[in-house]
């Protein structure tokens, strides 16, 4: 019995890291000014990697909300390699340097993960929604295994049939 509940209430507190990595993704996008107008390029509407961010956003509060919704084993596989993809995109996002002026991959990487600071305040902020995302694929597959049916399926003799060999 105590299984069955664990098993209940993992897809529930699992949520809990999809509205971290949403809440994180809403603050960047509020406070970070190098976001939404590409280092002061963008005069009027947002920057493309803002966008990005944003759909991040929802798709964190989307998986949040199926999480407890469904609350399956299910859920949090998806859930699991939602974050692995959101997690290589915030990775992949380094190699979008030339968009916003950065001569090289290492430059964009530098100001993403806060070792030189560019202005604006996104300096920390990456780096946790980074770690929030690869937190999420480790606790869910974690979860998935201590969550796991551990009873040997039925074999023919259980289920009434005799054994054919």
């Amino acid at each position: 019995m105590e299984n069955v509940r664990a098993k209940s209430m993992f897809p529930a507190l699992y949520s809990l890291l999809f509205l971290l990595a949403g809440g994180l993704s809403i603050l960047m996008l509020v406070t970070d000014k190098n976001l939404q107008t590409n280092f002061g390029t963008v005069s009027s509407g947002y920057f493309a990697h803002w966008y990005a961010v944003l759909v991040m956003a929802v798709a964190d509060f989307v998986g949040a909300g199926l999480l407890i919704a469904l609350r399956s084993r299910t859920a949090v596989k998806l859930g699991v390699v939602g974050s692995a993809v959101l997690a290589l995109a915030l990775l992949a996002a380094i190699f979008t340097y030339q968009q916003v002026g950065f001569s090289s991959a290492m430059d964009m990487a530098n100001y993403l993960f806060g070792v030189t600071y560019y202005g604006g305040d996104i300096r920390y902020l990456y780096d946790a929604l980074l770690a929030t995302d690869l937190g999420t694929v480790v606790v869910g597959v974690v979860g998935l295994v201590l969550t796991r049916d551990t009873r040997a399926p039925a074999g023919p003799q259980e289920n009434g049939n005799p054994s054919s060999s």
